[in-house]
């Protein structure tokens, strides 16, 4: 066997046990929501001088919901991946078909990917109806490339549930501290930053002013969060999606870190880092 034939694996008995179905279920009651909520009830404010909600401010609206409610999903998916085998007992087959420990946690990677991008596709798929029937002016394209990009974002948080599920034997350990990662990211991240440059600036907020180098380093903490990283890697392509052409070039001045498109280089790092350190203690460690 292989990676491929542990992903496999891994995607036929998300089938089996029907968490395919319900995962499809669940993203397409919430992207057909959450369009609703922003179009119907919450608009975003630049409509209300435009008179009309366009895909674009669609976009905006919808990229701070899927930023909370896609790593829920993708860690409830992933945190059995490693963990949930090992504590069954049922790794030690898995490991004498022959696959080699990589080939388990790359396939168990992929096979989890795999449900969450079907699931995902699916249900924004059918949420498009939704969609379109709402938004004034909708865009096909740029709805499919938000989409992409949330794929691409749960696979970031599929990484580092994997990552954590490797570092332990116990599904509790490995649901723990996945959901203690995900809470520092979404909640925690800005002030830890903040800290970090109060800190370095001689425990002061005093004399830090943009373009000096403590708040550069406040600004690269930041995006180096997976979280902003999708957020500002979201809002690199809506502004190049803009068909005005204003917000092209808003922050084409700063350094390259700090520009909204390296967001995707950060969730990059985070689906490589995190496999890489789990994969280092796995195959490590005794089962």
């Amino acid at each position: 066997m292989s990676w491929q034939a542990v992903a496999e694996k891994d995607f036929r008995d998300a089938i089996r046990s029907r968490l395919l179905i319900v995962l499809t279920l669940l993203f397409t009651l919430f992207s057909a929501g959450a369009a609703y909520l922003v179009t119907e009830i919450n608009p975003p404010q630049q409509a209300a001088f435009t008179g009309e909600v366009t895909t674009v401010l669609l976009i905006t609206g919808l990229v701070s919901a899927t930023a909370v409610f896609i790593p829920i999903v993708s860690i409830a998916v992933a945190y059995r991946s490693l963990a949930g085998e090992r504590d069954s007992g049922s790794l030690k087959l898995l490991l004498s078909l022959p696959n080699s420990r990589l080939d388990v946690l790359i396939g168990k990677f992929v096979g989890r990917s795999g449900v969450v991008a079907v699931a995902l596709f699916i249900g924004f798929a059918v949420g498009i109806v939704v969609t379109a029937s709402l938004a004034d002016a909708f865009s096909p394209l740029e709805y499919v490339v938000f989409v992409g990009i949330s794929m691409l974002f749960a696979f970031v948080f599929i990484a580092i549930t994997v990552g954590v599920s490797a570092f332990t034997s116990s599904t509790a350990r490995a649901a723990y501290g996945a959901f203690g990662l995900f809470v520092v990211f979404q909640f925690l991240w800005s002030s830890l930053a903040q800290g970090i440059a109060y800190v370095i600036n001689g425990f002061s907020f005093e004399g830090i002013e943009e373009g000096d180098a403590v708040f550069e380093l406040f600004q690269v903490l930041t995006i180096l969060d997976p979280t902003a990283a999708y957020e500002q890697g979201t809002l690199w392509v809506v502004r190049r999606l803009d068909e005005s052409g204003e917000l092209a070039n808003a922050n084409s001045e700063l350094a390259f870190y700090l520009q909204d498109w390296f967001g995707f280089i950060v969730m990059a790092l985070w689906i490589v880092l995190p496999l890489a350190i789990g994969y280092t203690r796995f195959n490590s460690s005794d089962l």
